[in-house]
């Protein structure tokens, strides 16, 4: 027989089974006793927390050879039937690829037949993801659901309640699934791992637990995975590789780098993660996790965490250290790189970006550097490298490049005043694009003074032309990732408003992406090699 995963081997088949919905179960089963059941069910909830199982229970409980009743027998040819998914008489909707009208009149048409199977009591229809389905079909299926067959039974299922028309929800008696909790999926990953002969740790089956985020079907899932990876001895370090994550105190060791500003740090232990073959994104969300953890701690609401011993220890210290203010902006700033890194294939540059942020002192420049645009003047030049450095701000004397050059540039804390103001402008005057240009490093170098992270992306652009009071920027084509940004509303306003300081008049920019000359490919590698030299 070919490998059944454990999500499908040890799926529910009685109401006994069903994991964390107590309310819901004894609900149905008062039902069933008193004769008092509903013609339509809606169970709603997230996913992996038993509706279908529930739902196929239900079904079980009608149809049962020893009749109807709150302990089916799960041994009788209907209660085989439905377990396996044979059941003519208990049909299974996908909402997801059957959601038109067609199939909903298909429907109609069938359920006013009887049961085909000479001992099937009731039809059940289980129509699963139901908020898939189109606007004609939930108007189609109205009439039916108010008022089905005797013998006939509708359980919706879904995950986005707030999809279902009321119209629908008014028809039906509706349960609110919740996650299951921390402990009851451990509970369960345990007497499986007992009945699979699998030895785990009880830190590792809490891991897994909190991994899954309440759903248990993706917490069998990634035992599953752990079990083929690993064999039959899982431990807490073969499922961080397995899973590609960060253990807890690994996470604590890059916060307190951060605490303390040491981006060098910082950067060398995502450097050690990536060579580990870490996954940045799960590492991303491992961090999310242990900031709302240390939050919690801070805040002296630690009753709430569900951590082991060697976790909370570790994340204890790290919380002595930093305030609830610092916590949320770290949250903020990973939250943020956490969505970014959903679609930006560049990974490694927006994590480590978000560390770069995090380590910037308060008020001050972070040690950016950056390449030089080739239609603009140099704010300073690098000083001779005889061995690889730590990113740092360092001193440079004025340069005497000329506006042309494309060799890459340093932009560092005594650069920040080092360009002269361009003359006044007179805001009765015309503003042309050789104003623009005259003035565009003074801009520039204001923006380095209050907004220094979004200089990294300006210094990609150039000024292309000036009309109507927009100033045209071009980015090459492949920066879609910077125009995004630039564009996004709060970064907008700011330009805008900083662009009316330095030209004195209400201006607006627009970004496009166009193809221009690029620098040598040896000063762009040698750029990114003193950006990113630890």
């Amino acid at each position: 027989m070919a490998y059944l995963a454990l999500y499908r081997k040890y799926r529910s088949q009685d109401f006994d089974t069903i994991i964390g919905q107590r309310p819901i179960v004894q609900t149905l089963k008062n039902a069933l006793q008193q004769d008092k059941l509903a013609h339509a069910y809606i169970f709603a909830g997230p996913r992996g927390t038993g509706k279908t199982s529930l739902a196929r229970i239900l079904a079980k409980a009608l149809n049962c050879a020893d009749g109807v009743t709150i302990k089916p027998c799960c041994q009788c040819p209907m209660c085989e039937k439905i377990r396996d998914g044979t059941a003519v008489d208990i049909i299974e909707l996908d909402a997801a690829s059957n959601r038109g009208i067609d199939e909903i009149r298909k429907l109609r048409e069938q359920v006013n037949y009887n049961p085909l199977e000479q001992n099937c009591r009731y039809k059940v229809y289980i129509i699963d993801e139901a908020h898939m389905l189109t606007t004609e079909a939930f108007n189609a299926l109205l009439k039916t659901l108010e008022e089905p067959p005797g013998q006939t039974v509708f359980v919706l299922a879904t995950t986005e309640i707030q999809k279902i028309p009321p119209t629908i929800l008014s028809r039906c008696q509706r349960f609110d699934f919740k996650r299951i909790t921390v402990p009851e999926i451990e509970a369960h990953l345990k007497a499986i791992c007992q009945k699979e002969n699998v030895t785990v740790d009880d830190r590792t089956v809490n891991y897994l637990a909190r991994l899954a985020d309440g759903c248990m079907r993706d917490a069998l899932s990634l035992l599953d995975r752990l079990i083929s990876a690993e064999g039959a001895a899982i431990t807490f370090d073969q499922a961080l590789a397995a899973l590609g994550s960060a253990l807890n105190t690994a996470l604590a060791e890059l916060l307190e780098k951060i605490i303390a500003r040491e981006l060098t740090g910082a950067l060398e232990i995502t450097g050690r993660w990536i060579a580990d073959g870490k996954d940045l994104r799960q590492v991303g969300r491992d961090l999310l996790d242990c900031l709302r953890d240390l939050l919690l701690l801070s805040l002296r609401a630690e009753q709430a965490l569900d951590l082991s011993a060697e976790d909370l220890a570790a994340l204890q210290s790290v919380a002595d250290q930093t305030t609830a203010a610092e916590l949320k902006r770290m949250i903020a700033v990973f939250a943020r790189a956490e969505q970014d890194m959903r679609w930006n294939p560049n990974v490694r540059l927006v994590f480590e970006l978000a560390v770069m942020e995090l380590c910037a002192p308060p008020n001050e420049t972070p040690p950016l550097k950056i390449p030089a645009d080739q239609n603009r003047a140099a704010l300073s030049s690098p000083p001779p490298r005889s061995a690889p450095r730590a990113l740092s701000g360092v001193e440079t004397p004025p340069s005497a490049h000329s506006a042309a050059a494309a060799t890459p540039q340093t932009i560092n804390m005594a650069a920040a005043h080092s360009a002269a103001a361009p003359p006044l402008l007179d805001p009765n005057q015309p503003l042309t694009f050789a104003d623009v240009k005259q003035s565009w490093d003074f801009f520039l170098n204001k923006v380095k003074q209050k907004k220094p992270l979004l200089l990294a992306l300006l210094c990609e652009a150039r000024p292309k032309n000036y009309a109507d009071g927009s100033v045209i920027l071009q980015l090459k084509e492949s920066y879609g990732f910077h125009k995004n940004k630039l564009l996004e509303p709060q970064n907008k306003n700011f330009i805008c408003e900083l662009l009316k300081d330095v030209y004195g008049r209400e201006l607006n920019f627009a970004v496009v992406l166009e193809a221009y000359a690029a620098e040598p490919a040896d000063q762009k590698t040698q750029w990114v090699k003193e950006l990113f030299s630890n």
